[in-house]
């Protein structure tokens, strides 16, 4: 939103009239319904976890079926066996598959938000006669490179890495400050796991899980945002924590939060 939008606001007897930062952010990437697309996140995020809790109620009962069962027919006894292994077989992949559908919602999400928040800034500015291009390497860049944040900029070389953009562009603008704490590891850590995936699959070679068993390491990326299944003593399939997940959807709401901050404190210094 901005400042001709809340002139309009009070010449219309909203004088009094405040937005939240959520609501502020939103008006500026008003192009695209984002809680809409996050309440349908949620929503599918929420049956998977659904789904995923009938399974293990489901190994519970066979366990506590096989416990109980004393005596009788051999060959039965071996085809329950058989099916519990069956059973926790599958879930390796199902819960494979929950990561990649998680991974592949949150992930183009999270790009289309900084997408959409910096296309906003940039319309904002050239409503506002407000330039924000005022730090930095990428001042000295075309618009349309400026405002990409999928390209990071040095004095003489234009480099495609969405994170590192992210926040080159922000700190350019003064956005910086107002995202939330270890945004740039989660980002980090998020499209890293989605390109592992989209690439490779459920099974990964085995060279690429070592290698991204070690990135989780020396990146000193949480603990609990990866988790991982082994076979044979080595890993094999690595999966997106419920954790992380809350992690990422908790960071989408305080960059709108923060950029609503940041365009309410803009505002502030222009009255």
């Amino acid at each position: 939103m901005t400042d001709h939008d809340y002139g309009d606001l009070a010449g219309a007897g909203f004088g009094d009239f405040e937005l939240s930062n959520l609501d502020q952010a939103l008006f500026l990437i008003q192009e695209y319904d984002l809680e809409a697309q996050l309440i349908a996140i949620r929503g599918v995020l929420s049956q998977n976890r659904a789904a995923r809790q009938l399974v293990i109620e489901d190994i519970e009962a066979l366990n506590e079926q096989m416990r109980n069962r004393t005596g009788g027919d051999d060959e039965y006894h071996m085809h329950m066996e058989n099916h519990w292994a069956d059973t926790l077989h599958g879930t390796v992949f199902q819960d494979a598959a929950h990561s990649m559908s998680a991974v592949g919602m949150l992930a183009p999400f999270v790009e289309s938000l900084f997408v959409s928040i910096f296309s906003g800034l940039r319309t904002r500015q050239q409503h506002d006669d407000d330039n924000h291009r005022t730090r930095g390497v990428r001042r000295a860049r075309s618009e349309t490179d400026f405002w990409d944040p999928h390209f990071v900029f040095d004095k003489k070389v234009r480099r495609k890495d969405l994170v590192a953009g992210i926040g080159q562009l922000s700190a350019s603008v003064g956005l910086a400050p107002f995202l939330p704490a270890n945004c740039d590891k989660a980002l980090t850590a998020l499209f890293a796991y989605r390109n592992k995936m989209f690439h490779n699959g459920f099974e990964w070679p085995m060279e690429e899980r070592h290698k991204f068993g070690k990135r989780i390491e020396n990146e000193a990326w949480p603990e609990g945002w990866f988790t991982q299944s082994n076979t044979g003593g080595e890993p094999w399939i690595f999966y997106m924590s419920d954790d992380f997940i809350k992690h990422c959807l908790k960071m989408i709401d305080q960059v709108l939060h923060g950029v609503g901050e940041y365009l309410e404190q803009g505002r502030s210094e222009q009255t």
